[in-house]
């Protein structure tokens, strides 16, 4: 009897709490799935990032901001210099999965590209997180970008403005094979061509290569020379393009005759200081700390069991003379006060 009395007590201590669940899931408190995987953590996980390349200062704070949260999560990060090359990377993923991280970071030159790492990593169970540039193939966790087509729009909306809304234009573009520089293309020309139709554009395929944007605007500049502005994909390649006017005395400084107006694009460091300077206009700014914890966040989640949003895209702002030195600006992060 007593044996049996220890029975019937556990059975009832049983029926209690599934009672209990069952009033508890009726009442809309259902658990989540990190509850029923208590004990998940991020911590000690291994993340291998193939980044775009460190040759940029907005990839460069980017890498940071992954590194430093990555750090304080307690990941174990490997972060690995894709150095813009589209077909280093290819390599770099595929060697990346042969080391069976618990994830997989990408911030890809050439989304086409790179599909084969991302295959590769699926075909492992690895899962895949991304930056900027989608895969057209291949499965992915989680997406955070920069809306490139509005800040090709944006400058094309400050560039015409400055220039008085007619006269020649360039417009200095990133990798063809990247679909960053395409979608800041297409903003930027239909734009353009919508509201703008006295603004005659000249492109100029320059790679994201400071270099190239000095040789192809001294070039154009040779052929045109009442050439009112200039739209950079990115701040470094301004770099060029302000070497290419000094040499050709069109460094004129703002507010006097002939002064060609320059708008790039992230919102580095040296772009402000070129802004307070005189020597450029405007940045179209992109946050880089935002896009790297959008995605820290998101390969947290997934190793901790939690709900995390698909897709996340940053918003363009504009910087000019009026605003930059605001602290909120990544590029003014690292600047003494």
């Amino acid at each position: 009897m007593k044996g049996f009395r220890s029975i019937r007590r556990a059975m009832l201590k049983q029926g209690v709490a599934l009672a209990v669940g069952t009033a508890l899931l009726a009442g809309g408190v259902a658990l989540s799935g990190a509850a029923l995987a208590a004990g998940q953590t991020a911590k000690g996980k291994s993340v291998q990032y193939v980044t775009f390349g460190l040759q940029f200062e907005y990839q460069v704070a980017m890498v940071d901001g992954i590194r430093k949260k990555a750090k304080d999560a307690g990941i174990n990060l490997q972060m690995i210099d894709g150095k813009g090359d589209p077909n280093l990377q290819v390599t770099q993923a595929l060697d990346a999965v042969s080391k069976k991280p618990d994830a997989l970071l990408i911030d890809p030159v050439d989304a086409k590209l790179i599909t084969a790492g991302v295959k590769r990593a699926n075909e492992n169970n690895i899962p895949v997180f991304m930056m900027e540039n989608p895969p057209p193939e291949g499965k992915y966790e989680a997406l955070v970008e920069f809306d490139n087509a509005a800040a090709g729009a944006m400058g094309a909306d400050v560039l015409a403005k400055m220039v008085d809304y007619k006269g020649t234009v360039l417009e200095v573009r990133g990798s063809v094979g990247s679909e960053q520089a395409q979608a800041r293309h297409t903003g930027f020309m239909d734009r353009m061509k919508a509201k703008y139709p006295n603004i005659q554009v000249k492109s100029l395929n320059t790679e994201w290569i400071a270099d190239n944007a000095y040789k192809m605007v001294l070039d154009a500049m040779s052929q045109n020379p009442d050439i009112k502005g200039v739209f950079s994909h990115n701040d470094e390649m301004v770099r060029g393009v302000v070497s290419a006017l000094r040499q050709t005395g069109k460094l004129v400084p703002p507010g006097q005759a002939g002064h060609i107006y320059i708008v790039g694009l992230d919102g580095t460091p040296l772009a402000l200081s070129r802004i307070r300077g005189g020597t450029q206009d405007a940045s179209i700014g992109q946050d880089p700390i935002a896009m790297g914890g959008n995605i820290l966040d998101a390969i947290i989640s997934n190793f901790e069991g939690k709900p995390f949003p698909k897709s996340t895209k940053i918003e363009p702002v504009l910087i000019t003379k009026t605003n930059v030195d605001d602290p909120k600006l990544w590029g003014n992060f690292g600047k003494k006060k």
